[in-house]
């Protein structure tokens, strides 16, 4: 059923005039998708569809009207393609016969997922489920009309990334709602800075849920992962989890921390990925190696729910003291822990005993000048006195000890704490990689790394330090190292041939920025890479975060040739054709 209104199909505000609207641009005159209900038609007697949004392989989502509340909002429409299909100008679902059963399946399923987030729509940090409905063989989503933009167009205009600072103040919230949800037996498997939205108040919300069919290949309807950002599980046959989300999320971070967005999860092997910190030195580190912990490849070594990502990702890491009394920003280790207790333990012990000493040298003071003035003269002949000269011992008892500690006060213990002893030698770590050496020598050293672009050395090796390879030092001590952030100038690689994830994928494994916009062209295969901002082997100056525009082929269909009609009455194309017959 077709609606009369005067509402822009495109933006849902009123429009009484003819021609484009003067707000969004879209006109009544703008083609449809063959398959997908037309504008202006009323669902449930109460919803105006608008126009065409998005859509997947669970279905589509269009911008609607809620005629009854007088508000916007949007509608998600389930329609595997691959399972159904709706015939030009109807809107009744015709659904293919073999596959009636998986239709029916998926379509409970998603009526559930639907009709669960419903029940949080209190939550302000997701977008609300307003109604679920069945209609024209089908089921229907009413989601409430978020106004703002996706994270990802967020992220465009704000220079490419966000500080930690920036991080801190936006994503709490959400990260809060994702707690909630999964608590809630549901699991998102889509997060990405399409599917998370910034709102006018500033706020984040997270949108784009969808059947798990819908977000994991090898199902019956088409896959929609999120390159970069959809956790290696979602490739494989291997069970999905809150796990899964932690990938996502800590996926979101990088990008939005970094600027580059992430490799995708097949693409990557264990080190082939930068740290965050490495391509940001303003992120903590601790942060950048949770960040990494999320992203771990393998379910079970990664951070399994959002409770102990949140946990561990704003904790306060404790500090190594320097010697000029400045906090350094690298977390202890557990060795580092103990033994600094121990320090601090040697250090009470050795106050005790400087305590228990000066009240021994006072104490023998006061009864050397008594002795020597006679106070004590009439009762020292037959005594046990021992002479001035000679050495007075006593017993004190130190706490934490085992047994009591003689001190001579003729001559009090040496109380300087004793230096560790220096025999390590120092290794020439030049040409090491930085996460593998670090890993190896923990307990040992101390490592500070500096980032810096080097045209010598390939990205994560170190190239200079503080303390000269051979030297002997003690544990523990600090050394100072410089870390290659990989080249400084980069050439552009290749791009023929290959898809918009794939190039994108050589990109960020070689520091490149970029952005991406489409290109209509029928010269290339639809998604493909049609060109660069920069030619094929120019140099890209990464190291002042230079940035190139990828521009992907969007394949159109050529307006046929219009026809003019001869003397004899026949028509023949414009520019030349096939003759056809005209029928009377």
């Amino acid at each position: 059923m077709i609606k009369e209104t005067t509402l822009c199909m495109g933006c849902m505000n009123d429009k009484p005039y003819d021609g484009p609207c003067k707000l969004c641009g879209y006109s009544d005159d703008a083609p449809c998708i063959p398959g997908y209900l037309v504008p202006k038609t009323f669902l449930n007697e109460r919803y105006i569809v608008g126009k065409l949004l998005s859509y997947n392989g669970e279905g589509a989502v269009y911008m609607g009207y809620d005629a009854a509340a007088g508000a916007k909002v949007t509608i998600k429409e389930f329609m595997p393609d691959t399972l159904c299909s709706r015939k030009r100008g109807e809107t009744e679902m015709t659904v293919n016969p073999e596959s009636s059963a998986l239709y029916k399946t998926y379509m409970s399923e998603f009526a559930d997922l639907n009709r669960s987030l419903m029940k949080l729509r209190g939550m302000a940090h997701i977008q609300a489920v307003l109604d679920v409905f069945y209609e024209n063989g089908t089921c229907y989503a009413v989601f409430e009309f978020i106004s703002g933009i996706s994270l990802k167009t967020y992220l465009l205009n704000s220079a490419g990334e966000l500080s930690w600072e920036q991080v801190k103040e936006l994503f709490p919230p959400i990260l809060t709602t994702l707690s909630l949800v999964h608590a809630a037996g549901i699991i998102h498997r889509g997060i990405s800075p399409q599917t998370i939205f910034v709102t006018d108040k500033m706020e984040l919300k997270l949108a784009g849920f969808c059947i798990s069919a819908a977000r994991t290949t090898n199902t019956e309807i088409a896959c929609e992962v999120f390159s970069g950002y959809a956790a290696p599980e979602q490739y494989t046959n291997e069970i999905n989890g809150t796990w899964t989300d932690v990938y996502g999320i800590s996926a979101v971070l990088y990008r939005a921390l970094t600027g580059t967005a992430p490799a995708e999860a097949i693409a990557r092997t264990g080190g082939s990925m930068l740290e965050p910190m490495m391509i940001n030195r303003n992120i903590p580190q601790n942060v950048s190696r949770v960040i990494m912990s999320g992203m771990k490849l393998s379910p079970e070594s990664r951070i399994r729910s959002i409770t102990e990502f949140v946990d561990k990702l704003f904790a306060q890491p404790k500090y190594i003291p320097s010697e000029n009394g400045a906090r350094n920003e690298r977390p202890l280790t557990r060795q580092q822990e103990k033994r600094l207790k121990k320090q601090k333990k040697e250090r009470v012990k050795t106050i005790v005993v400087l305590a228990v000493v000066g009240v021994v040298l006072i104490t023998f003071a006061v009864v050397f000048a008594l002795t020597i003035s006679g106070a004590f003269g009439a009762g020292s002949a037959g005594g046990s006195e021992p002479e001035p000269s000679q050495a007075v011992t006593e017993e004190v008892s130190v706490p934490e000890q085992t047994s009591s500690v003689p001190v001579t006060t003729s001559q009090p213990p040496d109380t300087t704490p004793v230096a560790p002893e220096a025999n390590i030698s120092v290794p020439d770590f030049t040409n090491r990689r930085y996460e593998n050496t670090v890993s190896r020598y923990e307990g040992i050293f101390t490592f500070i790394p500096t980032y810096e672009y080097s045209d010598e050395y390939a990205a994560g090796m170190m190239f200079d330090q503080s303390v000269d390879a051979g030297t002997f030092v003690s544990e523990g001590v600090q050394i100072e190292v410089k870390v290659s952030k990989g080249r400084s100038l980069v050439p552009l690689p290749e791009y023929e041939g290959m898809t918009l994830s794939a190039y994108i994928r050589e990109l960020s494994s070689q520091n490149i920025k970029y952005s991406v916009s489409k290109k209509k062209t029928n010269d290339v295969p639809d998604g493909n890479v049609a060109e660069c901002s920069k030619a094929v082997g120019d140099l890209v100056n990464v190291a002042d975060g230079e940035t190139i525009t990828v521009y992907v082929a969007q394949n159109f269909e050529a307006e046929p040739a219009p026809e003019t009609a001869d003397e004899s009455g026949d028509t023949t194309a414009a520019e030349g054709g096939n003759e056809t017959e005209e029928q009377e």
